[in-house]
């Protein structure tokens, strides 16, 4: 909107608006919700824009401000270009530094904190970290992409950890005014529908209780992976002060405070293991051992998240409504359970094959006395 900055103006301005000073052409105060501040939008003889910041509002008056971009506008109209004759005269930052100020701010407190580690260590470092941010181009973005074709889940989940950097960047930091990864397109995904059969079950179970002596901590991270349809990070952060009877009373998880209902089997695991650690298992991931067990028993394809797939397959087999399946797991929506609606299909037509067999099993003349009506 455009109007006279003043201070009532400002002090009614709802956070997201933007005032355009009628007094100083180019003047503007965004206001934030931390804060109000004060730029001047101008264009260069040679066309560029700029929209240098010129103070928070409090911190500098509407005098100082307007005064501010006066001076600003006389040095434009000479020829110069003091924003960015500003940028060049600082030390840019780079990608490294944007990355530990995003992790100290933000990243470490997010419930995907430790994925978000992973990639940036071992997908975003090698290729960004050493480049200024104004280094960082559409095309670069591009090209990182373009360089994981095939692993598209992986490109995705990189390409959104450094687009939420750069918007960091942008605001609060302000380390930057443009954000590379806009425009560059991710790659479709489609919903995997992966579950252990049975004999990959039988399989796999024979290849765990081989390996209990050597690993018991992963063997039984990863029975109770089966035996619970937990996720993965619930049973790596489950500590032993959360158990109550046969319930591990989550104080927090992806969607908030949980109970893992723990059947006899899995109260079995735990029996086994020491209680001499803070955390059920005191390892994070069992992943070296589940690559090997997967692909030794020929599912070289099922992942550690598919267990969880499976479990709600083998409740919904054992007669559990989605309603009870989606309490087990523990979704907040139960659109999230629907997606698991069509193994109700599989159990329905299942059942109907079973009761049609048995049916048949009692009609084993019937064929011949509808032959004879005919």
């Amino acid at each position: 909107m455009k109007m006279e900055l003043t201070d009532r103006n400002i002090k009614d301005a709802p956070v997201g608006s933007v005032i355009r000073d009628t007094t100083v052409k180019g003047l503007q105060l965004r206001v934030f919700e931390q804060s109000k501040s004060f730029y001047l939008y101008y264009r260069t003889k040679a066309g560029a824009q700029r929209k240098p910041k010129l103070g928070n509002y409090g911190s500098i008056t509407i005098s100082q401000a307007r005064k501010a971009a006066q001076d600003l506008l006389g040095e434009v109209a000479a020829g110069r270009d003091p924003a960015a004759e500003k940028t060049s005269s600082r030390v840019e930052p780079n990608v490294q530094a944007l990355w530990a100020e995003y992790w100290k701010r933000h990243g470490q407190h997010k419930k995907s904190g430790l994925q978000d580690g992973h990639n940036w260590n071992k997908y975003l470092a090698p290729i960004f970290a050493k480049l200024k941010l104004s280094e960082v181009s559409y095309t670069k973005v591009s090209d990182f992409m373009l360089s994981l074709n095939e692993a598209p889940y992986v490109a995705n989940r990189n390409l959104a950890l450094l687009s939420t950097m750069f918007n960091f960047a942008k605001h609060p930091l302000e380390w930057t005014e443009k954000n590379p990864c806009l425009g560059v397109k991710r790659y479709p995904e489609t919903k995997r529908r992966r579950y252990m059969s049975l004999s990959e079950t039988s399989k796999i179970a024979e290849l765990l209780d081989a390996s209990a002596d050597k690993s018991p901590a992963s063997v039984a991270f990863i029975y109770l992976l089966i035996l619970t349809g937990a996720r993965k990070s619930e049973i790596a952060n489950a500590k032993w002060e959360w158990l109550n009877g046969s319930v591990l009373r989550l104080p927090d998880s992806k969607t908030g405070a949980k109970s893992v209902y723990l059947p006899p089997p899995a109260m079995d695991v735990l029996a086994k293991l020491p209680r001499d650690g803070e955390t059920l298992t005191c390892i994070v991931s069992p992943k070296k051992l589940w690559d090997r067990i997967r692909r030794d028993a020929g599912c070289p394809d099922l992942r550690l998240h598919d267990l969880r797939h499976s479990f709600a397959s083998a409740a919904l087999s054992a007669g559990l409504s989605l309603a009870q399946i989606g309490e087990l797991l523990g979704h907040k929506s139960t659109q999230t359970t629907k997606r698991y609606a069509h193994l109700v299909e599989d159990v329905a037509s299942a059942s109907a094959a079973m009761a049609a067999e048995h049916i048949m099993a009692g009609m084993k003349k019937a064929p011949e006395l509808l032959t004879a009506r005919g």
